[in-house]
């Protein structure tokens, strides 16, 4: 899939779904489907599995695609039709995002079948769309071009004047990457008119831009720096610093062009230091790439090199960009809502005959997950050997001041080979239990009484609660300590978190005859990352429960403190010996113990929290004496005078 393309794909989603997805949080989703149970009525129902689905979509995919299929099938049953089209679209936007695009082809016509016979006219415009993007990506464009207009003329009827100016420009850049750049120039300028007359600044900047690249691709240097340079003062005004960024480098490059290389150097800078601002890879590689050009003609071949290092590391993380894909997609496999389907199912296991037969099923799934798991994670420390070693070779070439930058590079090597060595100690101990388990049920298990069976099966479920738990840690420190992380900073209300995960290790608890205490007096808000404090209070809650003895008491607490959040868990076990309280943090293999009934840590989850904590501008601290218990606290900023924002993102292409 190209640049383009998926730009083009990402603004046509925005602009029709951002709204309604904007500030939506996972209580929403809670309350969505306590709708969902109280509803009556079957045409109710659809429409709140479709909402759960749309709730979903952009951070749980596959949970996004189980709701969504219920809803259709919902919808069928009734011969409810409108329902049936808006399940159907948007099972194909998901098959979509995952480069299926011949079943998302067939989806999204079928959908545009039905609106067209309800006539429903925006969702005419909706599905076509839809569909012009799939061929955009496939880069049809002859057909993704039929389309949009398909689509611009239903906007043209309705009198939509900002899908029409967005259907132009989408159309001017179609015409553009079919080379007929006159084209392209009309509807461009048919776009920024409209978008001028509602003041459209978002658009505005994008329709300069777009115009700027004309003149520039036709060498007409000075028109394009008007053009560039007009989108620059919406860019300032608007504080779009991505666009800004996008925006400098194209004013170097036609200063280069012009033979003003100073100048071109400093606009060059400018791009660099904006896109480092909002972390925007694509912008900082084209940037750090123009300057090592730009560098090399003035002979600086000196600062040239860092420039050109900087291009190949930031290149380095686009191209891992995909995998990040995959290892969310890993991630929500073992969602919430996993393990709820996986209770439910365990409570319906009532008779003998059909417990011993799941029993070996979940035999040979989990062997296979196992097995599968394993693979995942053998590839990426595969790959991560594979990296490092690569770099050592390339370091090895270059001369005496990068020697420095290897003796870096071998401290981080280090790290990883800590690291390395936890995940092949704490993922050995899992599946040996599972190896011992499916010997005795291959060999014995016509001898194994019922009440066997259920224990082996308790067994295997702690043995694969133990490989979740290391696996989600293992990704989420990944993406935190490589920095390719998406944060989300918002109001979060602390004391529905706690609920939610004292919830989930109630069993646990109740198992080892510990009471989970909370008793909040007020409502309490924080301000940052949910998934990632979420992440922090399920360690710390695993953990105390842990290392408590059997018959005692967790307490959580949250309180304020000078515009501060205190999150405390303090537990009755056995403490924490003071000459490793403070290598707790740190990925350390001689600071881990057993639980009260040895169970066994991930050796990552509190170098996880500290990592999230400090990411979210918090920190986390210990209070422990050796027999008899610690105190964990967690400190993160109190949401104060944070408000959402309730902006619209244009439908533009975005091309440098």
């Amino acid at each position: 899939m190209n640049l383009r393309a998926l730009v083009l794909l990402v603004c046509i989603l925005v602009t029709f779904y951002l709204r309604q997805a904007r500030g939506q949080k996972p209580e929403r989703i809670d309350s969505l489907k306590r709708e969902l149970h109280r509803a009556t009525a079957d045409t109710q129902r659809v429409k709140i599995l479709f909402d759960i689905s749309m709730k979903y979509w952009n951070f749980e995919p596959d949970s996004a695609m189980a709701y969504a299929v219920a809803s259709l099938e919902k919808a069928k049953a009734i011969q409810y039709t409108k329902g049936h089209a808006d399940a159907l679209l948007h099972i194909g936007r998901l098959k979509r995002d995952q480069d299926n695009t011949a079943e998302a082809l067939h989806e999204m016509f079928e959908a545009l079948k039905l609106y067209r016979g309800m006539s429903d006219k925006v969702q005419i415009a909706n599905a076509l769309n839809d569909i012009s993007i799939v061929y955009a990506n496939s880069n049809d464009l002859e057909k993704s071009l039929e389309y949009f207009k398909q689509s611009l003329t239903i906007f043209q009827e309705m009198g939509d004047e900002k899908g029409e100016s967005y259907a132009l420009n989408n159309i001017g850049i179609i015409y553009q990457d079919l080379g007929n750049e006159a084209m392209a120039k009309e509807y461009f300028l048919k776009s920024l008119r409209i978008k001028e007359k509602n003041n459209d600044l978002y658009g505005i900047s994008r329709g300069y831009s777009n115009l700027g690249s004309i003149s520039e691709n036709n060498k007409q240097w000075d028109e394009a720096l008007l053009y560039y340079f007009k989108a620059d003062t919406i860019f300032e005004k608007t504080k779009d610093l991505q666009g800004q960024s996008i925006n400098f480098a194209a004013i170097a490059r036609i200063k280069e062009k012009q033979g003003k290389l100073a100048e071109a150097i400093r606009f060059g800078i400018f791009a660099l230091e904006k896109g480092k601002e909002v972390k925007a890879l694509s912008a900082m590689a084209k940037a750090s790439k123009l300057l090592a050009l730009l560098e090399e003609k003035r002979s600086n071949y000196k600062t040239s090199l860092v420039y050109q290092k900087l291009y190949n590391d930031v290149a380095d993380s686009l191209h891992n960009e995909t995998n990040r894909a995959n290892l969310e997609e890993l991630k929500a496999r073992f969602n919430l809502e996993e393990k709820e389907r996986e209770i439910v199912l365990l409570k319906k296991d009532q008779e003998l005959q059909q417990a011993r037969l799941e029993s070996r099923n979940i035999i040979t799934y989990s062997l296979i997950a196992g097995i599968a798991m394993l693979s995942l994670v053998i590839g990426l420390l595969y790959y991560a050997f594979h990296t490092t070693r690569s770099k050592k070779n390339s370091l090895a070439l270059k001369n005496e001041e990068i020697e420095k930058q290897k003796d870096d590079l071998d401290k981080l090597n280090k790290e990883k080979d800590r690291f390395f060595s936890i995940l092949s100690h704490d993922l050995r101990s899992p599946l040996n239990s599972l190896k011992g388990f499916s010997y005795l049920l291959t060999e014995h298990v016509d001898s194994l009484t019922t009440e066997e069976l259920m224990m082996m099966r308790t067994k295997i479920d702690n043995s694969l609660d133990n490989l979740t738990e290391l696996i989600n840690n293992i990704l989420e420190w990944s993406m935190t300590s490589s920095h390719k992380r998406k944060w989300t900073f918002d109001k979060i209300n602390t004391v529905a978190l706690i609920q939610k995960n004292i919830a989930l290790y109630h069993g646990m608890a109740e198992s080892k005859g510990i009471k989970l205490l909370f008793n909040p007096t007020d409502e309490h808000y924080g301000y940052g990352d949910y998934y990632a404090i979420d992440t922090v209070v399920r360690n710390l809650l695993s953990n105390s429960i842990k290392f408590s003895h059997t018959n005692t008491e967790v307490y959580i607490s949250v309180r304020s403190e000078e515009n501060t959040l205190l999150i405390s868990v303090k537990d009755q076990g056995v403490g924490i010996p003071y000459e490793i309280q403070e290598k707790l943090f740190t990925l350390n293999e001689n600071v881990r113990q057993p639980g009260t009934n040895n169970e066994k840590g991930t050796g990552l989850g509190l170098t996880l929290c500290k990592e999230l904590i400090r990411e979210n501008k918090g920190d986390i601290h210990v209070k422990s004496i050796p027999g008899e218990g610690s105190e964990f606290i967690v400190a993160i900023p109190e949401y104060t005078q944070y408000a959402e924002s309730h902006t619209t993102t244009e439908l533009h292409l975005n091309r440098y």
